[in-house]
C-alpha cells in the first residue's frame, strides 16, 4: 500500500482527486486544504509521496516545497498545477520536485499519469532506500527489478548494466564493458543522450527525460556519481522505466471523450455538477439513471424539473450556502424510500473569487 499526502485548498478538486486515487485499492490518500496544514501532518504521521497544488492561498506550493526540504523529508514531492508548465517547471524542479503534472480538462488521462507518477517515484525511493541499506540488496533488487539500470562514464561509455538492460540490448555476459552507447542506438538518441550526460555532470544535479526507443517509449532518472578524493563527478547512474503501455493508454483516452468519464462512470455514486443558480451542466450515468434521464436532455434544466418542490427548497438552500461561503457543505435527503448523504464543493473561477459550479456527490446511505 502506498500511503500520499494531497495537499489542495479547492475541497472540491481534493475530494475528486482522492476518490479517483483510491479507486483500484493500492493508494491510501490523507488530505489537507493548506500547506501549513500538510506540514503539520508530515510531523506526525508517515508518507510515502506528497502531491501538492502549485497556486494556494497562503504558502504556494513551491515554498512548500522550499520548507519539505529545508526539513529534510526525503520522500517524493510532486507538483500537480492548474498553471501553464513555463510558469511552473522550471521552478518547481530547481527546488527539488520529483515530477510536475499540469491539471487539464480530461480527467482520466490526467488521474492516469499522476498515479503513475506517484506509483514510479515511491517505488524509485524504494529501492534507493534498499540500495543504501545493503550492498547485498542493491545486487538483488537491481537484478530482479524490471528497469533497467545501468552505468556510464563522461564518454557515455558502460561501465555497469543489469541483466534486464542486457537483455533490451541483446547483450550477454559482460560484454557491454568499455562499449559506447552510439553502438546501440541511432544517432539521434546519442546525440540526445551525450547532451544529457554532459548536462548532469556539469550541474552534478539529477535530471529526467522521457525518450522513444523502437516505439517504445521511456523515462529515465539520471543521477550524477562523485569521486570525493578528487572533488569531481566522473559517472552517470540510469535508471529506465518503460512506460509504452501509459502512453498507449494517454493516446486511447484521447481518442473519445467517453473513455475520459471512465472513472466517474464506474462509480455507483451520483456525480454531478449544476451552477449556482441549480441548472444541471453534466452528471455521470448512475444519476441519469436515478432521474430516468437519457442522452444529454438534462443540460442547463433546473434541479427542480425532476424533484418536488420541497427537494428543490433544500437543494437550492444547500447550494447557496455553498455559493455564499465558498466552502463545503454537507446534508442529508430522503428520496423514493430512500436515504442520501450529499457533499457539495464549490468551482471556483480562474482567479478563486467567484464560485462559477457545484460539484455533488450523492451517496446512498439506506440502511447504514
Amino acid at each position: 500500500m502506498i500511503k500520499i499526502l494531497l495537499v489542495d485548498d479547492q475541497a472540491a478538486f481534493l475530494e475528486i482527486t482522492r476518490l479517483f486515487l483510491e479507486k483500484e485499492g493500492n493508494i491510501s490518500v490523507d488530505t489537507s486544504e493548506s500547506a501549513e496544514d500538510a506540514l503539520t501532518k508530515l510531523k506526525q504521521n508517515k508518507y510515502d509521496a506528497v502531491v501538492s497544488d502549485y497556486e494556494m492561498g497562503g504558502m504556494d506550493g513551491i515554498a512548500f516545497l522550499s520548507e519539505f526540504k529545508k526539513r529534510a523529508i526525503d520522500k517524493p514531492f510532486i507538483i500537480f498545477t492548474g498553471r501553464s508548465r513555463e510558469d511552473v517547471v522550471i521552478k518547481a524542479l530547481n527546488t527539488g520536485a520529483d515530477f510536475y503534472l499540469q491539471k487539464t480538462g480530461e480527467a482520466a488521462i490526467q488521474f492516469a499519469e499522476l498515479r503513475n507518477m506517484i506509483q514510479q517515484s515511491v517505488m524509485r525511493k524504494r529501492v534507493e532506500d534498499a540500495l543504501i541499506r545493503s550492498e547485498v540488496n542493491y545486487r538483488t533488487i537491481v537484478e530482479s527489478t524490471n528497469d533497467s539500470i545501468y552505468m556510464v562514464n563522461r564518454n557515455s561509455q558502460y561501465l555497469f548494466m543489469n541483466s534486464h538492460h542486457q537483455k533490451r540490448l541483446g547483450i550477454t555476459g559482460k560484454n557491454y564493458e568499455g562499449r559506447n552507447y552510439s553502438e546501440f542506438h541511432t544517432p539521434e538518441e546519442t546525440e540526445k543522450f551525450n547532451a544529457s550526460v554532459k548536462r548532469c555532470i556539469d550541474t552534478g544535479q539529477t535530471t529526467q527525460e522521457e525518450y522513444q526507443h523502437n516505439d517504445r517509449w521511456f523515462i529515465r532518472r539520471m543521477s550524477p556519481v562523485r569521486n570525493e578524493a578528487l572533488a569531481r563527478y566522473f559517472a552517470i547512474t540510469i535508471t529506465s522505466t518503460e512506460v509504452t503501455e501509459r502512453k498507449k493508454m494517454e493516446e486511447a483516452l484521447r481518442v473519445s471523450e467517453e473513455n475520459y468519464r471512465i472513472i466517474v462512470e464506474a462509480t455507483q455514486d451520483s456525480i454531478y455538477t449544476v451552477d449556482p443558480v441549480g441548472r444541471y451542466l453534466f452528471m455521470n450515468t448512475h444519476h441519469k439513471n436515478r432521474l430516468a434521464i437519457n442522452g444529454t436532455d438534462y443540460r442547463m434544466r433546473h434541479y427542480g424539473d425532476f424533484h418536488s418542490d420541497e427537494e428543490t427548497q433544500q437543494f437550492s438552500g444547500s447550494i447557496r450556502k455553498v455559493t455564499e461561503s465558498k466552502k463545503f457543505h454537507e446534508d442529508h435527503y430522503s428520496r423514493n424510500g430512500k436515504q442520501f448523504l450529499r457533499r457539495m464543493y464549490p468551482i471556483f473561477d480562474t482567479k478563486r473569487q467567484d464560485v462559477i459550479a457545484i460539484a455533488v456527490i450523492s451517496i446512498d446511505n439506506t440502511g447504514k
